[in-house]
């Protein structure tokens, strides 16, 4: 035997953009063309948009790294297999050269199966902002009845809409605010339609789980893993051990699923993890930032040394502690991840069970080393740092490795997680309104109100009296808990549009639920239902507020955000006789006498 190279090793890598090989982040330079893409159902509902005889433009926005090329050719390679009785690595070659050639809608790039022809321009940033503003709008009504498909991001879109100034133009913007507020990515008509790809998930809410337990099943394939084999560094590996746990019989599948999870929870705090990021993270994650060569190098020192590959493994290089701040933020998703690594929480009844001795084949190090003598201030040191080490390593591993996934936020230091995902089922009590007091309870404690108990009314600052330091609070109105109601996004949307009708954004991008609402309604005639957002960690923020936590210089920005939400339900009226005030936790009322005296009386 000898020391083999994996060349799909080598291809995974080709995703990390820490190498110069790195390659395959972009559609347009990806070396492999035959690799499979996934199954995204965007695809599914561009092959459907593109036959309605009303569309005529389509704009898939979002972050750079979404997969937006990706899609075109995605959508190109299905029309040509369909229309000319080619083999799909065939059609894929020919719409890598086409997209080059014709990615600038200046002739069209193929056909839809009715007939039609397709322009596509596949990046609006590579025209300038006069020219992409002519283009949009001569592409709003493509030659000969055609379809025009427009990547852009969406400052680029904004700027060449707001160059060209027509109303003609602004539906463009107006069918992306749409989305946002309603979730629905066409215009009335049918015409133009905009599907806004940070909504993409890739841990999303489906069947097959999203692009990331997609990818780990591809990735970890048997017989791309065959050269492994016969390799002489097999036994000392952290690239094999990686792959071999993750794609275990018996433990494998919760182990790929307590990532997903992971992402999905990053997804849930507001990160938006694109395409190519969650490419880049798995890619590290897998093959722990090692090459083949690293691996051999190392071999060739000590042919059985297990001390080094601890870091490298799965679970620890998914946070990338290995990374410099600089390589990490070219990967924004490493540092949402890192704010839920589960290695920072400390947990009784996990801690308690963490054995040194069962850390695996490569554990951290020698677990005799945490049992030494300290006789220095430095010694001190030394050993609270390898325990530390110890216990992050030993956290991460178990918590993939935990069959028992109840218990999976609160390792992530997420307390009110399964609160949060609680929304989504529609099989939950209505007459269970814990979540809702205690979302109500929050909202107070911003204002800088902490009631003890579960109140049947929630208390609305005067905005113009809003401090943290008085003793008093003035109250501008008393809000009756029944009404409030706490919903998922999609339940949100359907209450802005007024309509029971799912918004087409659940069906046009992979989806995940990543923010709730607390619907207030409306206090006065005329006016409409205040809701206030909250994504996961956000929510998590509110809840401990509401247990007593006070952070007001921490979160001052948030506390802004959340009181300007709420100054929309203060009373209006000029009615100055009479004002409640909560004097701790006192409610009292000041009415003023004849001769201007304020009189003070409980309410």
């Amino acid at each position: 035997m000898s020391l083999e190279v994996n060349k799909h090793v080598q291809r995974i890598r080709r995703y990390q953009p820490f190498d110069a090989d790195a390659s395959e982040m972009i559609y347009e330079q990806q070396a492999d063309s035959t690799q499979a893409l996934f199954p995204v159902v965007t695809l599914n509902y561009l092959l459907d948009a593109i036959e309605r005889l009303t569309t005529k433009t389509i704009v898939l926005t979002g972050d750079a790294g979404h997969g937006k090329t990706s899609l075109c050719a995605s959508l190109l390679t299905e029309l040509r297999t369909h229309a000319e009785s080619v083999t799909p690595e065939a059609a894929r070659k020919a719409v890598f050269r086409e997209l080059s050639d014709a990615g600038d809608a200046s002739r069209p790039i193929g056909r839809t199966h009715n007939g039609r022809p397709l322009y596509i321009i596949r990046d609006l940033s590579e025209l300038s902002v006069p020219k992409g503003a002519d283009t949009l709008v001569k592409l709003l009504d493509p030659p000969d009845e055609g379809v025009a498909i427009i990547c852009a991001n969406e400052g680029q879109l904004r700027k060449c809409v707001a160059e060209d100034g027509t109303e003609r133009a602004k539906i463009l913007v107006s069918t992306l605010a749409a989305g946002i507020t309603r979730g629905q990515v066409s215009d009335p008509d049918g015409m133009v339609t905009v599907i806004n790809l940070n909504y993409q998930s890739v841990a999303a809410d489906s069947r097959n789980g999203g692009l990331i337990p997609w990818v780990l099943k591809q990735w970890t394939m048997q017989q791309r893993w065959k050269p492994c084999e016969t390799c002489d560094a097999r036994n000392v590996c952290p690239i094999l051990s990686n792959r071999n746990e993750l794609s275990d019989p018996t433990q494998g599948s919760q182990r790929r699923a307590a990532i997903r999870d992971v992402f999905a929870a990053a997804e849930r705090t507001g990160a938006v993890v694109t395409t190519r990021q969650a490419l880049s993270v798995t890619s590290y994650m897998l093959t722990g930032g090692l090459s083949c060569e690293n691996v051999h190098t190392k071999y060739q020192r000590s042919h059985s040394d297990t001390s080094w590959q601890a870091p490298h493994m799965y679970h620890q290089a998914l946070f990338g502690d290995r990374l410099t701040q600089q390589q990490r933020h070219r990967v924004p998703a490493f540092l949402a991840l890192r704010k839920l690594d589960p290695g920072k929480v400390s947990r009784r009844q996990v801690d308690d069970q963490l054995d040194p001795d069962a850390a695996g084949d490569f554990p951290p190090s020698d677990a005799s080393s945490y049992l030494q003598k300290v006789r220095t201030h430095r010694d001190v040191q030394k050993q609270a740092d390898l325990l530390r080490g110890l216990y992050t390593f030993l956290r991460r591993a178990d918590f993939f490795n935990c069959d028992d996934d109840k218990d999976r936020f609160a390792r992530m230091g997420l307390l009110a997680g399964d609160d949060f995902i609680s929304i989504e089922d529609e099989d939950r009590d209505p007459a269970d309104t814990r979540v809702r007091d205690g979302f109500l309870k929050g909202l107070e404690a911003v204002q800088g109100v902490y009631r003890a108990g579960r109140n049947p009314d929630f208390l609305i600052l005067d905005p113009a009296f809003l401090t943290h330091h008085a003793r008093a609070a003035v109250i501008s109105r008393r809000v009756p808990s029944k009404g409030v109601e706490v919903v998922d996004q999609v339940t949100q949307w359907q209450r802005e549009s007024q309509t029971n009708v799912t918004p087409e954004m659940q069906d046009a991008v992979e989806w995940l639920n990543r923010a709730i609402y607390i619907r207030i309604p409306a206090v006065a005639s005329g006016h409409d239902a205040v809701s206030v957002e909250a994504d996961l960690l956000r929510f998590e923020m509110l809840t401990r507020w509401a247990a007593g936590l006070r952070s007001e210089v921490q979160h001052e920005a948030e506390i802004r955000g959340l009181s300007a939400s709420l100054a929309q339900l203060a009373d209006s009226s000029d009615n100055v006789d009479e004002i409640q005030v909560l004097v701790g936790n006192v409610m009292r009322k000041l009415m003023i006498d004849i001769g201007d005296k304020i009189r003070s009386v409980r309410a």
